[in-house]
């Protein structure tokens, strides 16, 4: 991971780049954790150039929102790629922060991800993969029961 820190007018930006996992994301929160003392400014963090988000970098994103908030400041998270705001809404990360519009924008277009696996049926003893297609949510009544 890479971090550098510049000045967009009052705004701190703290810019990282590359992989956020657990031999880094350490870095990030004592880099907010300096920022976090008075007088507090506002934090951007950039994300634009994050080619990976580990479970500890998703946690240390938890931890930056913490510090922010609680002393008062506020977060604003720049130019998440796609994967990372995905991964983001599904933990429930950014709900505190501000999002830019930039950000929004280029989500908006990304579709969703469906991923189907073919059903398993029970043919005269037989176990054959369903034919592939689209999965309805009905189950045929001469299938069995699975067993759980």
């Amino acid at each position: 991971m890479s971090l550098s820190l510049s000045c967009d007018g009052a705004t701190k930006v703290i810019t990282a780049g590359g992989e956020i996992d657990m031999s880094n994301a350490h870095l990030l929160v004592e880099l907010v954790e300096f920022l976090c003392r008075p007088p507090l400014p506002p934090i951007a963090l950039d994300l634009s150039t994050v080619t990976y988000l580990g479970t500890p970098g998703i946690d240390a994103l938890r931890q930056v929102r913490e510090l922010v908030t609680s002393a008062g400041g506020r977060l604003t998270l720049r130019a998440a790629p796609p994967f990372v705001r995905n991964i983001l809404g599904v933990t429930g990360v950014p709900a505190q922060p501000d999002l830019d519009i930039a950000s929004a924008r280029a989500t908006a277009t990304v579709p969703p991800v469906v991923t189907r696996f073919p059903l398993a049926r029970w043919h005269g003893g037989s176990r054959r993969l369903a034919p592939r297609g689209s999965f309805d949510g009905t189950v045929p009544a001469d299938q069995p029961a699975s067993a759980g």
